[in-house]
């Protein structure tokens, strides 16, 4: 496939742009993949998300014909519907909440992804890095490395094992003590435990706090590229941004 990549200056990080996919995030190539090793016969996409991961399922739900429903607080409500969603919103204010309501939609033949301990959804976001790797190789040789925002850590750790075999060094973003990012979370504070998906890759995986000054992760990622010595040898995974050109 092609990869929406490019640099803001002839200097700086090379960046993907998650927002110029079909739903206007990354989530749309991980999840895209995952569906292809669900069985037929899905009833339709539910899961636990109030930004990218329900903004990708509506798209690959639209392409299926099937309905989508996404469970989240009521900020993420607004956020879902603001930026174009088109199935069904349920406001849940507990995680427990939450996952038992998505645990009846599966009983019924819906597919869950379960995003945040699926560690199955790792080979799916290892799988389209391993093809961005090998264009990123031909096509800008000089990054060595690779910087992400913590989310889930299913692309994070996917970036981990398609990247570092081959000499690059990844690094993952997660807020400052005390700070939130939209779509991002801290480890120590914001984890399942042994049932979390990055659970099993936390000693493994390079995890640094974003700039405290920051309320965008795109801009809490630039500024990291910057501050490295040699900024172009950075690139930046922007989940859900577009390019500021035309």
């Amino acid at each position: 496939m092609r990869f929406p990549l490019s640099r803001l200056s002839p200097a700086g990080p090379v960046v993907l742009w998650g927002g110029e996919l079909p739903s206007g995030g990354l989530k749309y190539l991980t999840f895209s993949r995952y569906l292809e090793t669900v069985p037929e016969g899905m009833r339709g996409l539910v899961e636990l998300s109030g930004s990218s991961s329900s903004l990708a399922l509506d798209a690959l739900g639209r392409e299926r014909g099937l309905p989508v429903l996404a469970l989240t607080d009521t900020a993420g409500a607004a956020y879902l519907r603001g930026h174009g969603f088109g199935g069904e919103v349920r406001t849940v204010h507990l995680l427990s909440e939450a996952w038992e309501v998505a645990l009846g939609y599966e009983r019924q033949g819906w597919c869950w992804p379960r995003q945040l301990s699926n560690g199955a959804l790792i080979g799916c976001v290892e799988g389209w890095a391993t093809e961005l790797r090998d264009f990123v190789r031909d096509a800008f040789p000089s990054v060595r490395l690779v910087v992400s925002g913590f989310g889930t850590g299913a692309t994070l750790v996917g970036l981990h094992r398609a990247f570092t075999p081959l000499g690059y060094e990844v690094v993952g973003l997660q807020p400052a003590k005390g700070c939130s990012l939209p779509g991002w979370r801290r480890w120590l504070e914001q984890n399942l435990g042994e049932a979390d998906l990055f659970h099993p890759h936390r000693e493994e995986v390079v995890l640094e706090a974003a700039d405290p000054k920051h309320s965008d992760g795109l801009a809490a990622l630039l500024s990291y590229a910057r501050k490295e010595a040699r900024p172009e040898e950075v690139l930046i995974i922007a989940h859900n941004a577009r390019p500021p050109f035309g």
